[in-house]
């Protein structure tokens, strides 16, 4: 999966100009109900604006005048300019390491020639990662497995064999003696007879999830 994929283009953006006023600025955060917003100086992107910034800034430097403050106050003056970009064509889970190490509202994205062409939010993060794991269908199971080679292999050729189809499967540390944790999801709602054949086969389900 790529950014490109699940990024909002900037065709579909609200977007704040460098001059524009915090009070138009503001207006427009407020009735998306947005936290923060892009910048742009025409055409280029320049930055992003925090809703949070807009009031500890008014705060902090003891304004009393709002509505001058509102006036007066540029969009440039309070915008956050320095921003790390990612590619349109890197993977989503890329993203999501930068994202979280960021800690950003969100990631402007970039094509081959360096040009924006939309930005990737924590809620597009969050829809690609439910639809990889298939969250909406299937039964999840939870396999507790010993890391000994060719476990997974016989895991699956015990799926296999009970003709059950699939949907996603991950693997992770448990972090504890050497144990993984398999997490499966498959197409079919009654699985009684896939936990008896795991079961069987020396395998431990964890969690059962319909």
């Amino acid at each position: 999966m790529y950014v490109k994929n699940h990024m909002l283009p900037k065709e579909k953006l609200e977007k704040l100009q460098v001059e524009e006023t915090i009070s138009s600025a503001l207006d427009k955060i407020n009735r998306g109900n947005f936290l923060s917003l892009p910048v742009f100086d025409g055409e280029v992107f320049k930055g992003i604006l925090m809703k949070e910034v807009i009031f500890r800034n008014y705060f902090e430097n003891g304004y009393s005048n709002k509505e001058k403050y509102l006036q007066d106050t540029r969009v440039g003056d309070l915008c956050n300019k320095e921003f790390e970009t990612i590619l349109e064509s890197e993977l989503i889970e890329n993203a999501s390491y930068l994202l979280q190490e960021l800690r950003t509202p969100f990631l402007p994205v970039i094509d081959e020639n360096e040009k924006f062409v939309g930005i990737l939010t924590h809620a597009a993060i969050f829809n690609a990662f439910s639809e990889i794991f298939g969250l909406k269908s299937g039964t999840r199971l939870v396999i507790n497995a010993y890391d000994i080679p060719g476990q997974i292999a016989k895991l699956t050729e015990v799926i296999r064999r009970s003709e059950v189809n699939i949907a996603n499967f991950a693997v992770k540390d448990a972090k504890v003696m050497d144990l993984y944790k398999i997490v499966l999801r498959v197409n079919q709602c009654n699985v009684d007879q896939l936990v008896k054949d795991i079961e069987e086969a020396g395998f431990k389900i964890a969690e059962l999830n319909n």
